[in-house]
């Protein structure tokens, strides 16, 4: 199972259609309430598309994607798309960064020099990493499923790439949101998986609580109240995302703004501003990615499994552990329930930053990997 080198190369009408249907969008009536109270704000929706069909240019930055090295191959008859790069030095650990949902490959873009080549950033070029960034399943330039696919099945997968396709002995596995769930099944059941790095570890072991505790209590509540607040989406991506499908493929408009209320809801933003923290041009590529393949109905799917996949459960997972805790997070239990489950090697609570870590705060998520890297690196 070779992998093949692959190049990014969207056909022009594609891109013709995508920024037709924006310039032509019929856009919703607006309730009096404040902003972002009932969903995407129409204000911040309107400056993103001004600037996605006045200033932005695909082929710009398809050129800059381009730059890293792109690979498909086939696993088990899925097609996998991955960035593949070599880091510096004699020995470079390998590791592989996954992401979730309504992530894409492109939100590691900003953590791979300096995680590859530390080098370059004051770093010892002996502390490189190697580099591997897959697209899920059904998300972006990997292959369609025929059927949805949950994170136990994907992490087969990936460790088959890892050890089979790339012939690594052994890797580190880093994800956050569905990445961190296909981490934990990389940990618990990835041959090649020697360590794990997470920074959404909020829903690790939490059937294992004693549901008359405090903590359980506390958790229920909480939970609920993000449940009733956020999981919209959730739940019609869980139980009906082919009926979504029809009006997200079809819009542009839709897919931008059904993303990006949860890139506004998710991070970490301290005056409430998307471009204190996001470069718009990154945030349209980041939305190309899923427009420009068809994807953003396949990449639901994997919410229909999300009871019947296997959830994360303590007890066989021995490898050690990584938490990054960034603050923007919606919902972490205290870190003492968690080392009470898990080997936990290293633990940091973040300064800033939020559910899309690596995007958010290429930085901090950088020299937080390096520092687990760092302490496994001692063992």
């Amino acid at each position: 199972m070779p992998a093949t080198s692959f190049t990014i190369d969207i056909p022009q009408h594609r891109i013709e259609w995508i920024l037709r249907r924006l310039a032509e969008a019929h856009w919703p009536d607006v309730p009096a309430v404040p902003a972002w109270g009932l969903g995407t704000d129409p204000a911040c929706l309107r400056e993103l598309v001004t600037h996605w069909l006045g200033e932005y240019d695909w082929r710009k930055e398809e050129a800059a994607l381009n730059r890293w090295p792109h690979f498909l191959a086939d696993v088990e008859g899925q097609t996998l798309h991955f960035l593949h790069v070599r880091g510096s030095g004699a020995n470079p650990r390998p590791v592989l960064l996954i992401h979730g949902w309504p992530g894409t490959f492109t939100e590691f873009l900003g953590v791979i020099e300096r995680l590859a080549h530390p080098e370059r950033f004051g770093g010892r070029a002996e502390d490189g990493m190697s580099l591997v960034i897959p697209s899920l399943p059904g998300f972006g330039f990997s292959g369609k499923p025929r059927t949805p696919i949950g994170p136990r099945a994907i992490a087969g997968l990936f460790d088959r790439l890892m050890t089979e396709v790339l012939g690594y002995d052994g890797y580190l596995a880093q994800g956050g949101d569905w990445g961190s769930s296909i981490s934990y099944w990389l940990g618990r059941e990835g041959r090649g998986c020697g360590a794990v790095h997470t920074n959404f570890i909020a829903g690790w072991g939490m059937t294992n609580m004693d549901p008359a505790s405090e903590l359980f209590q506390a958790s229920r509540a909480k939970f609920f109240d993000i449940a009733r607040s956020e999981g919209g989406y959730q739940s019609i991506q869980g139980t009906k995302p082919l009926t979504l499908s029809y009006a997200l493929q079809d819009s542009p408009l839709g897919t931008a703004a059904w993303i990006l209320e949860k890139f506004r809801s998710w991070s970490h933003l301290l005056d409430g501003q998307l471009w204190s923290v996001y470069d718009r041009d990154a945030l349209i590529t980041h939305l190309m990615v899923y427009l420009v393949t068809d994807t953003i109905g396949t990449s639901t799917w994997i919410y229909t499994l999300m009871g019947q996949d296997g959830s994360p459960l303590p007890g066989r997972f021995d490898k050690p552990l990584g938490v990054a805790n960034f603050p923007g997070e919606l919902f972490v239990l205290p870190r003492t329930y968690y080392e009470s489950q898990f080997p936990i090697l290293r633990w940091t609570d973040m300064e800033k930053g939020g559910h899309f870590a690596a995007m958010e705060q290429p930085a901090l998520f950088a020299a937080e990997l390096q520092a687990f890297m760092a302490r496994i690196r001692s063992l």
